[in-house]
């Protein structure tokens, strides 16, 4: 074999194995709440394998369930627990689960930074506004309350598809539903865009989300009916944003995870022997640290 040959041949063998690398057979599916959590992970994991590249789709909670229960996804992110007729789906399909706790999170109500006298809300005015019945009865700021002007109430948040609009409209009492006219969103910076740029906009999104728009909008306060709370990691730690306060999740189908190559395997055990410090990069709560030494043995990885 010629010299020319021979060097083709590595060449082609070293391509062969970076592209093995930078190739990902894991599929990460569900929540855009967890999603740059895994976007952190994937960050520091490429630090040592370079060109590693995460499959993501970000479809929302409910999708990310029928992705895991149909064996289309290894990994999902939810922003609520597993519910009974997905979890039979699941035992229906053989697949079996591992639901790991990752983080506390809360779903804020934003306004434009143009909004001059929306600052806070009580919890009766919140629902009201998000009320089925307010699409036909409530159309401008004033008829809220009297020192609000005449300025139309623009409402906006994620889709039906996603745990945060179901927990969103659960916390309400709204029982699954939200007013018609209200704009949706495939993922909580659609909601925070279009809110900056409506006056009179209110949305619902994730408190990650909404602290990574940082001076584009304002988070508004909610009175539970002990004083005006403003949603932060202090307040959702306090019990004090309890109603609005949540637990987000990944779900792993362990058989999948089992067969993933030893790259992808590498990945998870990061994932999960670091979720402490990346969900801070997330802007998500961290939970105390015994829920994470109770994940990384469930899971069945050593620290």
């Amino acid at each position: 074999m010629s010299n020319r040959s021979v060097r083709n041949t590595l060449c082609f063998a070293i391509g062969m194995v970076l592209m093995q690398v930078a190739s990902a057979q894991l599929r990460y599916a569900g929540s855009d709440t967890v999603e740059p959590m895994i976007e952190a992970a994937q960050v520091a994991f490429a630090r040592g394998n370079a060109g590693y590249k995460l499959q993501i789709q970000t479809n929302g909670t409910s999708a990310g369930f029928r992705e895991l229960c149909t064996g289309r996804a290894a990994l999902i992110g939810a922003s609520r627990p597993i519910k009974t007729e997905e979890a039979q789906t699941c035992s229906t399909a053989g697949i079996q689960r591992i639901e790991v706790p990752v983080a506390l999170d809360a779903v804020v109500l934003v306004t434009s930074l143009k909004n001059t006298w929306l600052k806070e809300l009580t919890f009766s005015e919140l629902r009201t506004i998000f009320d089925p019945a307010s699409s036909s009865k409530m159309s401008n700021w004033k008829q809220l309350r009297p020192g609000f002007p005449d300025t139309p109430i623009r409402t906006a948040g994620v889709g039906i598809k996603h745990g945060t609009f179901n927990f969103f409209s659960e916390s309400l009492g709204l029982k699954g539903f939200i007013r018609s006219d209200f704009k949706d969103f495939n993922d909580h910076g659609g909601t925070g865009r279009f809110v900056v740029a409506e006056q009179g906009g209110i949305g619902f999104m994730a408190m990650g989300d909404a602290l990574a728009m940082d001076g584009q909008l304002r988070i508004i306060g909610i009175d539970f009916g002990s004083g005006v709370v403003v949603p932060s990691v202090e307040s959702v730690l306090a019990g004090r944003y309890d109603k609005l306060s949540r637990t987000v999740y990944l779900y792993m189908n362990t058989s999948m995870v089992s067969a993933l190559n030893p790259t992808d395997q590498s990945f998870v055990k990061l994932l999960i022997n670091d979720t402490d410090k990346l969900v801070r990069f997330a802007n998500l709560i961290p939970l105390r640290s015994l829920q994470y030494q109770e994940n990384v043995r469930k899971v069945g990885f050593q620290r």
